[in-house]
């Protein structure tokens, strides 16, 4: 009876990449996959059948791959794939990709390896093709807040671009016509998008943008706050902001306080995603609601459905993002550099 010593020295593989073949643990090239089947049938290898069904007992988990949990937006993301984990007697195992792509591909290997056939996978940094192959082997992972054509009906995101257009239009109806765009470091589709609805919005209102107009930082608090820093620095002819989210928001916002600035007094600001944060910053912020928790449930669903081999349909899973009005906009203030309010002294 030929072992899995006897598959791999045929194949030309380690006895471990056989395994990993057998038991669909981790991502294997296709190419070595079909090297190591072609000899399993040469060799007529047949699998011990105790081990078999142990390898075979239903893993019954649901695998989130995510960003840093620290951000409330991938904790609202967490939590609500949480949710839908729970109502189908689920366990949920989430790991964190960080925004490096080594991290994610790590993170999506140990998924595997932990027997999550359905997965949510919120990756920015691992590029298209690698994310491709590993949809072929898991033909129940959805992607989150990302689409790929060929993928697209296990795609589930948000229109940034037109989301951000949104922001910045606003902006303009209010009267604004210097307006900044503090913005993402990371070379990331959703930077790409909402930068490109910035830029759209001003360019049909026949509005220029300064280079200096767009500052790129960690979207981090901290982020925030040095962009505060540069805004006044660099463009303080600048009478509104439209940031990358509203953690970054937060960070301006504070920045922008400590400088003896006012909002909107001075600076109008608008943020992104619209986290509880948002609600209880003072003043109380306005953003764009990205609806990424209706997005966490659709995407979580669809993981599921076709874990049971239910056939998702040629269609889009796109989401609109919609403006949020509340306390952190208001027409510019022409004088705003004459009324500057005193920084409070340490």
């Amino acid at each position: 009876m030929a072992t899995i010593k006897d598959v791999a020295k045929l194949a030309g593989v380690s006895t471990a990449t056989v395994s990993r073949v057998i038991n669909q643990t981790t991502y294997v090239e296709p190419v070595t996959q079909e090297r190591v089947q072609k000899a399993m049938k040469a060799l007529n290898y047949k699998r011990d059948a105790r081990a078999a069904a142990l390898a075979s007992r239903s893993n019954n988990t649901l695998g989130l791959l995510t960003g840093n949990l620290a951000d409330p937006f991938f904790a609202l993301i967490a939590k609500h794939v949480e949710e839908v984990a729970r109502q189908h007697g689920c366990q949920l195992v989430v790991v964190s990709g960080g925004h490096n792509a080594q991290r994610e591909k790590e993170g999506l290997d140990f998924l595997i390896s932990q027997g999550c056939e359905a997965m949510v996978v919120h990756s920015k940094m691992l590029d298209d093709a690698t994310l491709l192959r590993y949809s072929a082997q898991l033909p129940a992972m959805v992607l989150i807040n990302r689409t790929i054509p060929q993928i697209a009906n296990r795609s589930v995101w948000v229109d940034n671009q037109s989301g951000a257009a949104t922001s910045v239009q606003y902006l303009i109806a209010q009267g604004h016509r210097k307006i900044a765009c503090i913005t993402s470091d990371l070379p990331i589709e959703d930077r790409a998008d909402r930068l490109t609805g910035y830029r759209e919005a001003m360019a049909s209102a026949n509005l220029p943008i300064e280079p200096n107009w767009i500052i790129n930082q960690p979207f981090v608090e901290e982020g925030g706050e040095v962009a505060g820093q540069l805004l006044t620095q660099q463009c303080p002819e600048v009478t509104a902001v439209v940031t990358f989210n509203d953690v970054m928001a937060a960070g301006l916002m504070a920045s922008l306080y400590e400088q003896g600035l006012k909002v909107p007094g001075d600076y109008s600001v608008i943020g992104f995603d619209d986290v509880l944060l948002a609600r209880y910053l003072y003043p109380r912020l306005s953003t764009m609601h990205n609806p990424i928790d209706q997005m966490s449930v659709h995407a979580a669903k669809l993981a599921l459905q076709l874990r049971e081999g239910k056939i998702a349909p040629p269609a889009q899973h796109k989401f609109d993002a919609m403006l949020v009005c509340r306390q952190t906009v208001s027409s510019p203030n022409l004088r705003k550099n004459e009324n500057k309010r005193e920084p409070d002294q340490m």
